[in-house]
């Protein structure tokens, strides 16, 4: 069952709900992460208590600091994670999964602040079999915060029959990037869909229509360009393989 993507240029892309193994996964990544966090913040407190003459175990200020330093992050790490970073936490990022509404769109802070919420219910709770059971019985693969919160985990992998044929780009070492920031300005998202309508023989096509995606696409980036919009478009997309490349 894919869960079909709206995007702001009225194309639609289907992206295959997360599986339990990818999440379980990242679950497990993340935990690693919280696990690395406590040590690193036990080794400073035994360090600044050792500067200071006294053991981790007396009430004095590196414990009491460090303590809540290494607390409060473990405590809210996937709301601060998944609402600060467009619904992955590193975990996520590594599997490639990410949190949206079952519609396709952005979750609010709120969606993102209940499944935070119900992790106690899901996972704490016989040992994640809540959350395993309610994910494979669910249409859209949701434990009891998603179904709450009205939110899923989907793969950011394309299947094979959503998967957009794109041409190579061969860069010459002498490329230019006109863009320097549209890795900042535009999500894949936006790239996937600028490409799967550029590779629309009758959209591509389409002066008219052309010229609105160029247009919307100046306004989200706040870009100004004096050529034709096909190739801005164009430009666009080569700009952000390019920059994706360097990143990769």
């Amino acid at each position: 069952m894919s869960i079909e993507v709206q995007t702001t240029q009225n194309v639609t892309i289907d992206y295959e709900p997360a599986s339990i193994g990818h999440r379980v996964l990242a679950y497990i990544i993340d935990y690693l992460v919280m696990i690395l966090w406590v040590i690193g913040c036990v080794g400073l407190m035994y360090i600044f208590a050792l500067m200071g003459g006294v053991t981790i175990f007396e009430y004095n200020w590196p414990t009491i600091f460090f303590s809540s330093l290494m607390i409060f992050p473990i405590l809210f790490y996937d709301l601060i994670f998944e609402a600060w970073n467009r619904g992955q936490s590193p975990g996520k990022m590594v599997l490639k999964i990410r949190v949206i509404n079952t519609d396709g769109t952005t979750p609010s802070f709120g969606s993102y602040m209940l499944r935070w919420l119900f992790r106690l219910v899901d996972f704490s709770l016989f040992n994640g079999i809540v959350a395993i059971v309610s994910i494979a019985a669910t249409k859209n693969s949701q434990r009891l915060g998603d179904l709450l919160a009205g939110t899923t985990v989907i793969s950011l992998k394309l299947d094979a029959k959503s998967q957009l044929q794109i041409p190579s780009l061969d860069f010459r070492e002498d490329y230019k990037v006109t863009y320097i920031d549209v890795l900042d300005r535009l999500s894949d998202r936006d790239l996937q869909t600028i490409r799967s309508i550029m590779n629309d023989s009758k959209m591509a096509g389409n002066d008219y229509f052309t010229s609105k995606l160029s247009q919307r696409i100046k306004e989200i980036t706040g870009y100004q360009s004096s050529e034709p919009d096909y190739v801005f478009l164009r430009k666009i997309v080569s700009d952000y393989n390019y920059l994706a490349l360097q990143d990769a």
